[in-house]
């Protein structure tokens, strides 16, 4: 199949570009070549200063401090003429180099008694009755060649099993390079009674990927009591990291263990596959791996007993545990590619690329828009942009706030999101299409802070809806998105109470049209689809959920700021309740510093109430001076320079960011975390109605936003269609009707509604 779909996509290489990299190459080496070296006390001057960055991560600042000691006692030197902190984490790559031979030494004499290399069938015996035996979870994990399970190239050379009853932990190779081992079908054979028992629990950190790689192997993992990784993410969303060492290392005096700082890379060498590590050496490693993950499970488990956090337990073990096997089967179903369209499909989002560049260049001139360098000089200095990150940035955050007050910035967006696509995806189809004809990507449900699934490979969020019809059903069956109706605004209905927000789904009007004429005071005919009222309305009240800033408003609606900060205020007017609720929100994140969903998922805000503080006390001082009761929307503005003290406007200034930030993120956390959860709850709902009709092969193939697309076969009655729509409807009680809309394609992208789809048949 891959021969089939060689697509011709490696092009030319640009000529012009490779010359010029090569000339800035050769411009480095020579500046290097004439820089002066440092003399030793400059050197620990140097070091002085870059072990004094505050801004160091803890992993850096370790890595630093070992090289120091090194350099210090000569045992490695700069290898350019002034030390830096690249520099300095360069000579630590190459001391962990020096070192590895020493640290592999230690760790298999310091192998503990309780690890055990599994070589013989007597041996495998013994595990079979510890298993058999063992009341509690079993720690388990998986090694591979590679990380491309799911129809790929790469497979399993090993799995690790800890047994905590008995304290005793287990590594079984089968397909290393060199060493005793036994057969890896035998492995399977003798331990799939227990690995497919839902009644044998077992404990995995990124369970998803071993169930893949055991599902490579021909066997269903059951009895998934814990992944480590997703029941962290539920207990704090704001991790820095969730691989395990990471985790192990934070929280290494909880867990009784030793924190360790050596990476795989840093002790097998950078993409070492692990069949070629020595079994001494794997059986170490991984031992310790699923040694950590028993550990880790049993401080989560005692965390999710504490009584502040028994809403979350339940989200946990009810909701996201039992969509780890909506994920495996969603990414074992895959897409089927549509080649018809991959040609056509590639050429146009080129030509969109292009007539982006154009723009760009018009804007911006003939740069390199890759490059942050040359950015930061045309974005800051040439055309005064304003520094709103404080350090010169082009990241993606620095870019859409930047875009807010500047279309053109809004353009270099586009043409970051257009690249992106094509080469992290479409480019690279011929490798992530498999034999089957399928692309097989990944649903990532702990990827955001509010609960909404992700995906990648592709990022279905982000595919536009002209390169949709890349995928298609194959012959027989028919794909069908069943996409939830304005489930935020329902969700809004029901938290805030309003009735008056509530009554157009009671009864059946159209949402928009009805807020616009309570809104703008207007008769209901003059509101009404097509209308620039309706238009407003519907931007207006995705303003009001998730906070937009009424320059954007203003913007979006194409009015003055005033008049948007006058939309916003006659909302509320026509809507108190939830005005009234969004003001109860700030307080209570302001005093509590996180939100919860309606299903009990927090979003956390630490050390917001200390800024929110500061923000009141300024805020309370700025309308005493000028006598009014909200502080204006621009404080900057000439009619305030001698009214307000500088002082205090930077002071203000200082904090207003993260406090207004922290408001918009725990409203819409309210609002869009509860709508994930419902999305949820809904797709385990689906995936149970796809059991039922398994014998059909029916599959839930994705969720994309509000939207969950399965596959089945086009001879699906109505009565079918009803069931999936019900499906998700029931998936929560609110004091609205829920409501879905249901489509049939043929191509991902060309919908036939449901009503036409049954008048044709």
């Amino acid at each position: 199949m891959n021969e089939q779909l060689d697509f011709g996509w490696d092009e030319l290489v640009d000529k012009e570009k490779e010359t010029k990299a090569k000339k800035a190459v050769k411009k480095t080496q020579k500046k290097k070549r004439q820089a002066k070296p440092m003399t030793p006390e400059e050197i620990e001057a140097k070091w002085k200063e870059i072990l004094g960055n505050p801004k160091n991560s803890r992993l850096d600042q370790k890595r630093l401090e070992e090289t120091y000691y090194a350099w210090k006692q000569g045992k490695i030197y700069p290898q350019t003429p002034k030390l830096s902190k690249a520099e300095g984490l360069r000579m630590y790559a190459r001391l962990a180099e020096m070192q590895r031979g020493e640290k592999l030494k230690k760790m298999v004499e310091e192998t503990p008694d309780n690890y055990h290399l599994i070589q013989t069938e007597e041996q495998l015996d013994w595990v079979c009755e510890l298993w058999e035996e063992e009341q509690e979870a079993v720690g388990l994990d998986t090694e591979t060649d590679g990380l491309d399970i799911v129809y790929g190239n790469n497979r399993m050379v090993g799995m690790s099993v800890s047994f905590p009853t008995k304290d005793i932990h287990v590594y079984i190779p089968t397909r290393h390079d060199e060493g005793k081992q036994l057969d890896n079908d035998l492995v399977i054979q003798r331990l799939k009674p227990y690995l497919s028992n839902k009644h044998k629990l077992k404990v995995l950190h990124n369970a998803r990927f071993d169930a893949h790689v055991f599902s490579m192997e021909g066997v269903r993992l059951r009895g998934i009591k814990m992944d480590t990784m997703i029941a962290m993410w539920c207990l704090n969303e704001n991790e820095m990291s969730y691989k395990l060492k990471d985790l192990a290392n934070k929280y290494a005096k909880f867990l009784g263990v030793k924190a360790e700082n050596d990476t795989f890379d840093e002790l097998f060498g950078k993409d070492t596959p692990f069949n070629q590590v020595g079994l001494k050496y794997a059986l170490v490693y991984a031992a310790k791996d699923t040694a950590l993950t028993v550990k880790f499970a049993n401080f989560i488990d005692k965390m999710f007993n504490r009584k502040d956090l028994k809403r979350v337990r339940k989200l946990y073990y009810e909701l996201e545990n039992p969509l780890l096997d909506v994920c495996v089967d969603m990414e074992e179903a895959g897409f089927l590619l549509n080649t018809d369209k991959v040609y056509s499909i590639r050429d146009e989002l080129y030509e969109d690329v292009e007539k982006l560049k154009v723009d760009l260049i018009k804007e911006f001139g003939d740069i390199n828009f890759n490059s942050p360098q040359q950015l930061q000089e045309v974005l800051y200095d040439v055309k005064k942009f304003p520094d709103v990150s404080g350090k010169r940035s082009t990241d993606k955050p620095t870019l859409k706030k930047l875009a807010e007050e500047f279309d053109s910035v809004q353009l270099l967006l586009d043409y970051r999101k257009a690249t992106k696509l094509l080469s992290s995806f479409i480019d690279k189809l011929p490798v992530l299409v498999k034999s089957t004809g399928r692309v097989y990507g990944q649903f990532v449900q702990n990827a955001t802070a509010t609960g909404r699934f992700a995906s990648k490979e592709p990022n279905l969020q982000q595919l536009p809806p002209k390169a949709r019809t890349i995928f298609k059903a194959p012959i027989g069956y028919v794909i069908i998105g069943s996409d939830f109706s304005q489930i935020e605004p329902r969700v809004l209905a029901h938290i805030t109470g309003d009735e008056d927000l509530r009554k157009p789904y009671k009864e059946g009007y159209d949402l928009y049209s009805t807020l616009a004429a309570r809104t703008f005071k207007l008769p209901i005919e003059e509101c009404g689809d097509g209308s620039k009222w309706r238009k407003m309305m519907k931007t207006g009240l995705l303003a009001v959920m998730y906070g937009t800033s009424m320059f954007t408003l203003s913007k979006q609606l194409e009015i003055s700021v005033e008049e948007a900060e006058q939309f916003i205020e006659d909302f509320y007017e026509a809507y108190p309740k939830v005005g009234e609720w969004i003001k109860s929100i700030h307080e209570y994140v302001k005093e509590h510093e996180y939100v919860e969903t309606l299903y009990g998922r927090k979003r956390r805000f630490p050390n917001h109430k200390k800024d929110a503080e500061i923000y009141d006390n300024l805020a309370s001082e700025i309308c005493g001076i000028l006598g009014t009761n909200k502080v204006p929307h621009n404080i900057w503005d000439d009619k305030y320079k001698k009214v307000l003290p500088y002082p205090l406007k930077r002071k203000f200034q200082s904090v207003k960011g993260r406090v207004e930030r922290v408001r918009r993120q725990g409203v819409n956390a309210i609002i869009q975390g509860s709508a994930a959860d419902i999305m949820k709850r809904a797709m385990l709902n689906l995936a149970a109605l796809a059991e039922k009709y398994k014998k059909d092969d029916w599959k839930v193939l994705a969720t994309v936003h509000d939207e969950a697309l399965l596959e089945v076969p086009d001879t699906i009655t109505k009565e079918q269609t009803e069931e999936i729509e019900a499906a998700m409807t029931k998936a929560a009680s609110l004091e609205v009707p829920l409501k879905v809309d249901v489509a049939f394609m043929r191509e991902w992208g060309n919908e036939t509604k449901k009503d036409d789809w049954f008048a044709a048949a």
